[in-house]
């Protein structure tokens, strides 16, 4: 139901004055209505303190933006006489009582913020007068009061404030403000932590990139950038919020590119299955700016998760792509067993074998064929340390051999060409295949060197003999 005090008594139901004022301030900051006649009775109150040099005392302003009057009341906290030390003496005509407003009744007031003074563990604390006030006391104005309850006495209001006082009731209100908006962009961006949000880059002080996500300006510091990545004023993107700081004195809302979470966050947009809980991402594992790994899983048989996620023609991972300038993308589908799911994280190289050396420590050779192997490893080994953190094993790439180990070699002396000449080329180089070779080529029958020498003069000797002599004159 609309609230009919906001307005004005005439009877063209517009709002009054100071209504329409807070109606435009709060449209502007997005403040409630509520909010912002508290802040207005805050800055009454702290106007009212520094006319009337009441320090310590506690000061309370009820507001009514229908007017724009104010009634002022000072709070006191009702105490038994045993709960205070009275040993120190207080000069009384510091703490004597504002001036009363009797056409106005005393109240009982919520519940104050009271802060106690620091005392010894042994000693109770001193009663306070401008704050304090006895049972007995306060039973006088009313009744009904109770022991630790609050007493709110009616003051005079000034009949016009000085001019501090109007700078001091101007200070409050635009720091109550500024704490109101403070804890809204608060609110509602801790609850987005963890999510993708599109933003446009407002200005770049050095290092630092400022993106505007709307309601307020986020940081996308240095370590948050990918190396290589160029950031222009007013060019779009979508950045991943890491954190929001309250302490923080200029952007609360931290955001990054190169956290592994833009990842995972561009599919769930890209990618229907994702966003409606079909197909789940397990892990993702990126070096920002240059080559990513997801895996995932389907949680529908009757649904490709690699296929969803790759889309028509690869449209949809094209689109993350291209939002991470270029990146290349690996996807491939979570397992259970640590063995396909290795064989899966090295692709798109071809594995022969794998085998486990220490499961407690998850350590795993991974063999291919010669020709897989700069795959394996990809460039400067980014795509085994990516596949490494993707599975969670230590991998270390071996060349496949076979099946069966390289022949033994055996030799009936030292002589050239023997069993000695193999074993030197065997020092120099002991990969298995280099073995097998000069195995080979050690144990080649000597009539056959001698036979293949034969032809060789032979050729030369045709070349020669068919060649035009030259006769001197």
């Amino acid at each position: 139901m609309e609230d009919k005090t906001f307005y004005s008594e005439s009877q063209t139901g517009h709002l009054s004055e100071w209504g329409a004022a807070i109606a435009q301030i709060c449209e502007e900051k997005g403040i409630s209505r509520d909010a912002m006649v508290n802040v207005i009775a805050s800055a009454l109150s702290a106007a009212y303190k520094k006319e009337t040099n009441r320090k310590g005392h506690i000061v309370r302003a009820e507001f009514d933006e229908q007017s724009g009057g104010a009634r002022f009341y000072e709070i006191y906290r009702t105490i038994e006489k045993e709960e205070r030390d009275w040993s120190k003496e207080l000069p009384e005509k510091e703490f004597e009582a504002g001036p009363q407003d009797k056409s106005r009744k005393p109240k009982i007031w919520a519940e104050e913020k009271f802060e106690e003074r620091e005392q010894k563990e042994d000693k109770l604390p001193y009663f306070r007068p401008e704050r304090e006030m006895l049972l007995k006391d306060a039973r006088k104005l009313l009744p009904k009061i109770k022991v630790g309850e609050y007493l709110a006495l009616p003051v005079k209001a000034p009949k016009d404030f000085g001019r501090i006082a109007a700078q001091t009731a101007k200070q409050v209100v635009l720091q109550k403000i500024k704490e109101i908006e403070k804890e809204i962009i608060y609110d509602e961006y801790y609850k987005k932590i963890g999510e993708v949000m599109p933003g446009t880059v407002q200005r770049i002080e050095g290092v630092q990139v400022h993106v505007d996500l709307g309601k307020t300006i986020a940081l996308l510091p240095r370590k948050e950038q990918v190396i290589g990545e160029r950031y222009d004023q007013g060019q779009r993107l979508k950045v991943y919020v890491l954190r929001v700081d309250f302490e923080s004195k200029s952007s609360m809302v931290i955001v990054s590119r190169s956290h592994p979470g833009l990842v995972e966050g561009l599919f769930r947009l890209e990618v229907p299955e994702i966003f409606a809980g079909t197909v789940d991402v397990v892990k993702v594992v990126r070096e920002p700016g240059q080559r990513a790994k997801v895996a995932v899983m389907s949680k529908d048989e009757g649904v490709d998760p690699v296929g969803s996620c790759i889309g028509q023609r690869g449209t949809r991972v094209q689109a993350v792509t291209d939002e991470l300038r270029g990146e290349r993308i690996d996807i491939v589908e979570y397992s259970e067993d640590p063995i396909m799911f290795l064989e899966r994280a090295i692709s798109p190289a071809k594995v022969k074998k794998i085998e486990i050396v220490d499961e407690t420590n998850k350590r795993v050779k991974i063999f291919v064929d010669q020709d897989q192997q700069s795959i394996a490893i990809g460039r400067s080994g980014q795509n085994v340390r990516l596949a490494s953190r993707l599975a969670g094993w230590e991998i270390d790439i071996e060349l496949w051999v076979g099946e069966t180990s390289p022949p033994e070699v055996r030799g009936s002396g030292p002589t050239k060409g023997g069993a000695e000449g193999v074993e030197k080329k065997i020092k120099e180089d002991k990969t298995p295949q280099k073995v097998r070779k000069a195995v080979k080529k050690e144990k080649k029958p000597k009539a056959e060197k001698a036979e293949k020498k034969a032809k060789v003069e032979k050729k030369k000797a045709v070349k020669k003999s068919g060649k035009k002599t030259k006769v001197k004159k």
